[in-house]
């Protein structure tokens, strides 16, 4: 195949900038597991929930939500908030919930 021509004077297609294009693959590939994914749709629903919560509404062992969720945080994609001896996690990061909404859409 050749090379791409751009026929007369036309502008150059709008390419993503590479700092848009590296966030965005650094949302895309931390969520690219189904669980992540599970759990970013439960608490855009919620707004926010506990370990607990999440682990009984996903049917889901306790400690691989925890994992998951702390992999969500290292990343920036979830804040976090501790209440006693609890921690609330909640969506941080807008892109996450475009990524979610994609999904969603995807599934008709």
């Amino acid at each position: 195949m050749g090379k791409a021509t751009n026929p007369g004077n036309a502008a150059p297609p709008h390419l993503l900038a590479h700092a848009s294009a590296e966030g965005t693959a650094h949302i895309l590939k931390c969520l690219g597991h189904p669980t992540r994914l599970r759990i970013l749709d439960f608490l855009d629903q919620v707004d926010e929930a506990t370990v607990t919560e999440i682990h009984e509404a996903l049917d889901v062992s306790q400690p691989v939500a925890s994992q998951h969720l702390t992999t969500m945080w290292d990343k920036g994609i979830l804040l976090r908030r501790r209440e006693g001896v609890n921690v609330h996690y909640q969506i941080g990061d807008p892109r996450a919930r475009t990524v979610l909404s994609c999904v969603r859409g995807s599934d008709s």
